[in-house]
């Protein structure tokens, strides 16, 4: 069977609006995917133009973390996307399979937050982010799918939510999907967040026995904090979660990137910084570093030369034929300044004179 000059190899699986299909193209001898609308879709106009738009949007978007779109066309009475063939799992059968630990989490989720960070660049906001519309490759890198309900902001031709109309997957909406109010790339920070909750817990934030209980706890309900549900979630991971889900689109990250940043530094390690020299009177000067107490630097007549790692208020020094080790006399950050005269900070050095 083929649709177009894409010849159908095997199917992967169907949604909501079409079935995928795996598929060769000869022209370019590059298997990829081909989703083939659903032939009962085809008598819904509204259905028809949501499927052409997910081609249009995928086609204005370019991220590695983004699946690629090749083509769109009609053949056999039906409409196909030829798309990026992606070898993975979806994160939801990825995490049913494997605990991912607290750096993996916050490195996934930040890559999926710049990936939305882009499209909401874009005009784009994909209004369906979910595990399931989320595959992960063998190397760990993510790659969103799904965008047949995204809505295109900056067109004139609107997929706008209808009045009442409700659009996205229940358990994954933020509340403004769920009240029917306007939706920006916040709301697809919400349902980032829920993802890392249930990722880091375990379990979803917003649970309920039926489709009204799970609107309810989105809209109302607090989720249990993320330090009594799973202790091994670090706080600073655990606060950039929990600030995903709050309820105010003004309350959470503005952006992906600011998504992206928070989980990128929760596990960063600090490194001391070198702070560039400095002249000194007396064509002394100082090549400091900062530690707890801020700058160091030597006294007059003095070059400061190595910080001694094991107590970082001390300094190795040369100068005046002398070899000196420094050390800071009960100085607060506020006695100690750069670009501070030598003399007023001479009086907070106490050299032990070593040899000359």
């Amino acid at each position: 069977m083929n649709y177009g000059r894409y010849k159908v190899l095997e199917e992967l699986g169907q949604g909501s609006m079409g079935i995928v299909y795996k598929a060769h193209d000869p022209n370019l001898d590059l298997v990829l995917a081909v989703k083939v609308l659903r032939p009962e879709c085809l008598q819904g106009e509204t259905l028809v133009k949501r499927f052409l738009a997910e081609a249009r949007v995928l086609g204005r978007l370019d991220h590695p973390n983004i699946v690629r779109v090749y083509n769109v066309d009609e053949d056999q009475g039906t409409v196909y996307i030829a798309m990026e063939f992606l070898e993975g799992e979806a994160l939801n059968d990825l995490a049913k399979r494997k605990r991912l630990s607290p750096e993996e989490i916050a490195d996934l989720g930040a890559k999926i937050a710049e990936a939305l960070g882009y499209a909401h660049s874009k005009g784009v906001v994909h209004r369906d982010v979910k595990p399931g519309n989320i595959l992960v490759r063998s190397d760990g890198k993510p790659k969103i799918t799904d965008f047949g309900i995204a809505r295109i902001e900056d067109t004139t031709e609107h997929l706008m939510t209808q009045a009442g109309e409700v659009l996205g997957t229940p358990a994954y909406m933020s509340p403004e999907q769920v009240l029917s109010e306007p939706a920006d790339g916040r709301s697809d920070i919400f349902s980032l967040g829920i993802i890392l909750y249930e990722l880091c817990a375990g379990e979803r934030p917003f649970r309920g026995d039926s489709l009204g209980a799970v609107f309810q706890a989105i809209t109302q309900a607090t989720p249990v904090p993320l330090s009594e549900r799973n202790p091994e979630i670090p706080a600073a991971l655990a606060e950039v979660v929990e600030r995903c889900l709050r309820r105010n689109p003004a309350d959470r990250f503005q952006s992906g990137e600011d998504l992206a940043a928070a989980l990128h530094g929760c596990f960063r390690k600090e490194s001391p910084v070198e702070a560039a020299p400095i002249d000194l009177p007396g064509s002394a000067t100082a090549q400091g570093y900062r530690g707890p107490l801020g700058l160091e630097a030597a006294a007059p007549g003095f070059s400061l030369v190595r910080a001694l790692p094991v107590f970082p208020t001390t300094a190795t020094v040369v100068g005046g034929g002398l070899a000196a080790t420094l050390a800071l006399a009960e100085v607060t950050p506020h006695d100690v300044t750069a670009g501070a005269p030598a003399e007023s900070l001479a009086v907070h050095l106490l050299p032990l004179v070593q040899g000359g």
